[in-house]
């Protein structure tokens, strides 16, 4: 039986090409500036390459890939300047969650965040893609509980650019331990419910995130 075939039955085989990309991209399977060769994917997903196709042209329309003439299908890949650019508008909107979110938030939300990051504080050896999901579900409780839509559908926007820089969030035990009490300092706050300090934490949490991103990469590039 197709590895597909089952999960296909209530979905397109495209959709589930496209996803097992996707996936793929922002585990890091496939890197920015590779090649994906479509025989390759299609022989191991076990399909066609019409759905292989299909998924590519939806993958390009997303940003994920690039497809040029002669040249085949690359993982996109983002500069500097923009990854730069993505975390200056991540800090700003995600500031502006938590201040919104301080107002709003309930003893249930508090509850519920905490267990989050318990979660994710035990979680140092999970694998990149269970610590990236559960660090993203802590952030993304703060957007809902914000409740405004506008803010979510903003955030939204740059879903392709956050796969695109993907990869281990925590690559050093140093930014692991700072990044624990930069979230307990959001927490905190939005448990104080204090605006104004939600907002700032966040904000940094954001900014540092940013710094080790681009320190990783100009230290790539050096190898």
């Amino acid at each position: 039986m197709a590895l597909l075939e089952l999960r296909s039955r209530r979905r397109s085989l495209t959709d589930e090409v496209r996803d097992h990309i996707r996936d793929g991209i922002a585990e890091g399977r496939y890197r920015p500036g590779e090649r994906l060769r479509e025989g390759a994917i299609a022989e191991f997903l076990d399909v066609s390459r019409t759905p292989i196709r299909e998924a590519m042209r939806i993958l390009e329309a997303e940003g994920l890939i690039v497809i040029e003439p002669w040249k085949g299908i690359t993982v996109a890949k983002l500069s500097r300047r923009q990854i730069s650019e993505f975390y200056v508008y991540r800090e700003l909107l995600e500031g502006l969650a938590a201040e919104m979110a301080a107002a709003l938030v309930t003893d249930e939300n508090v509850e519920q965040l905490d267990e989050m990051l318990l979660r994710l504080e035990e979680g140092r050896e999970q694998s990149g893609s269970d610590l990236g999901s559960a660090n993203e579900e802590f952030h993304q409780m703060i957007v809902d509980i914000s409740g405004n839509r506008f803010l979510k559908q903003s955030l939204g926007v740059i879903d392709t650019a956050k796969i695109l820089i993907w990869k281990p969030i925590y690559p050093s035990d140093k930014r692991w331990n700072i990044a624990r009490k930069e979230h307990r300092k959001i927490f905190n706050a939005l448990r104080a419910r204090d605006s104004q300090a939600a907002k700032l934490a966040a904000e940094e949490h954001v900014r540092n995130s940013g710094l080790t991103r681009i320190d990783s990469i100009l230290n790539q590039e050096l190898e």
